[in-house]
């Protein structure tokens, strides 16, 4: 096939009489004609009718709006080429201009030729992988957007009460009860907060690891009342909790609570007047939780799509990111149960409902503090951990516990600390600044033959097998549970006893 004069025309006025090879393409990019030997440049010619990025990955970047040229292109293992795209007399053209000649002598004598080399030959390996992550990374970069901007608005209002509460605390310019309340509320929110936002980079259902804890429906609910009830009072809205008896049930609280909170916050948002319900049942062997509001409904096209991420309901001016029953449904599928919209219209409002099979729990047996004090009485904790903060708190869990309790903020401390008293049980961190403590489970171990306990942030099932593969007798979650770490500890007393 004759070259076009056009593409004659470019390569004299660009003194680009070297080898070459030309794709002509249409208006949608996709190759309609070729000029030229492609083997002489080691590669195979475009497949014709298709996208043209197909070809040469490397133009998945440009946006093809206006002529470009790449420099120095690695199109083959022995060849490099300058890319031009230009358009000339209503035709479009990709040509590709033998440099390998000028580029080796060049890569001789200039460093800069061979760093731009091999930039452009890693640029060729990732611009493969981009074809197909182009449209997630978009998505993502807007979710981060979308959820640094909800966090900076989210997080700015229980961090300035904090700060405020505790200062009038420091000043005794408030009742002390008063100011802790305060204060712990909005601790609460905050970590609710921050939950969500590590949960919604856990997408996966096994990140997340299910803890069954005995709990009664009077606390269960004036927890979640505590928290919910100021954001209903200051819209005048009613809020109720309907359960028949104060029964003890078998959950996972945290997650349970957390959903909960989640439905009940997106109630009192959606809602401008009327009323707001938590409802509790038994019915065909689950616990069924149903979050009745009286709000503006969601709208039938929305309701399928009501628990992807980002969704928020179009008829409302409320201020929230749309991740909130996103979270909650993947909370519910962790944790076994089903979270569901039951019903919802314009007129009545909707029904949102958990429904959280009934499973027996295999729990900690539970000692009295006296029975924990005589137990733990002449025996030692070592506790490590690298923020003075976290071993302060433990050693105030503990206090009372009649442990010996010695604390350590890195590994060669610990050790020296080991080495030196009769430890009877270790609790410990896993990071600890740039070692992580599965290094020394087995050393520890070879100095005394004693459990030890692992802290983790956010464990799941999957790593806590991995973590006692490498040595260590029990996981225990971050933020601790204080009665939970006692019983752990006592119980692995009683056992070494």
């Amino acid at each position: 096939m004759m070259i076009p004069e056009a593409v004659k025309h470019f390569l004299i006025k660009h003194k680009k009489g070297q080898g070459f090879y030309c794709v002509e393409l249409d208006e949608k990019f996709n190759a309609k004609h070729c000029y030229g030997e492609a083997k002489e440049l080691g590669i195979s010619p475009p497949r014709l009718g298709k996208p043209i990025v197909d070809f040469l990955p490397v133009l998945l970047t440009e946006s093809f709006d206006k002529d470009f040229e790449i420099p120095f292109y690695n199109i083959s293992d022995n060849h490099v080429c300058h890319v031009y795209f230009t358009r000339t007399n209503d035709r479009i053209f990709l040509i590709l201009v033998d440099k390998s000649e000028i580029f080796h002598i060049t890569k001789k004598y200039q460093q800069f030729a061979h760093d731009d080399n091999i930039s452009k030959n890693m640029f060729k390996r990732l611009s493969e992988d981009l074809a197909i992550t182009q449209a997630q990374l978009k998505k993502s970069n807007q979710e981060k957007a979308t959820l640094i901007a909800m966090l900076s608005h989210e997080l700015g209002t229980p961090l300035t009460s904090i700060l405020g509460y505790s200062e009038l605390l420091m000043n005794e310019d408030i009742n002390i009860k008063k100011g802790l309340t305060i204060i712990n509320r909005n601790a609460v929110y905050l970590k609710q907060m921050i939950e969500n936002t590590l949960i919604f980079g856990r997408t996966e259902a096994g990140g997340i690891q299910k803890q069954l804890e005995k709990v009664s429906l009077n606390t269960l609910f004036s927890t979640i009342k505590s928290i919910v009830l100021p954001l209903a009072e200051a819209k005048s809205l009613k809020i109720q909790f309907d359960f028949t008896d104060n029964e003890v049930i078998n959950i996972d609280i945290t997650r349970t609570k957390q959903i909960l909170i989640n439905l009940l916050n997106n109630a009192v948002k959606y809602t401008d007047e009327g009323f707001i319900e938590l409802k509790f049942t038994i019915k065909n062997n689950s616990y069924v939780f149903s979050v009745i509001d009286s709000g503006i409904g969601i709208s039938k096209s929305q309701q399928i799509s009501i628990f992807s991420p980002w969704e928020r309901i179009e008829e409302s001016t409320a201020k929230g990111a749309g991740i909130g029953l996103f979270i909650s449904q993947k909370l519910a599928e962790a944790i076994g149960a089903k979270l569901s919209l039951k019903y919802s219209s314009k007129e009545f409002g909707s029904i949102f409902q958990l429904n959280v099979p009934i499973q027996k729990l295999t729990n900690l047996k539970i000692y009295s503090p006296e029975e924990t004090k005589k137990i733990c009485q002449g025996k030692s904790i070592l506790i490590i951990d690298d923020d003075p903060d976290i071993l302060e708190l433990i050693d105030a869990f503990l206090y009372s516990s009649g442990l010996k309790i010695y604390t350590a903020q890195d590994m060669i401390i610990a050790e020296k600390l080991l080495k030196d008293n009769g430890i009877d049980i270790i609790l410990t961190d896993y990071y600890l600044g740039n070692v992580k403590s599965d290094s020394y489970v087995k050393k520890f171990k070879s100095m005394q033959n004693v459990p030890m306990i692992l802290m983790t942030a956010l464990p799941s099932s999957q790593i806590n097998v991995q973590y006692k593969a490498q040595g260590f007798d029990a996981v225990l979650p971050k933020p601790l549970n204080s009665k939970k770490l006692i019983q752990t500890i006592v119980q692995f007393i009683t056992k070494k006893s």
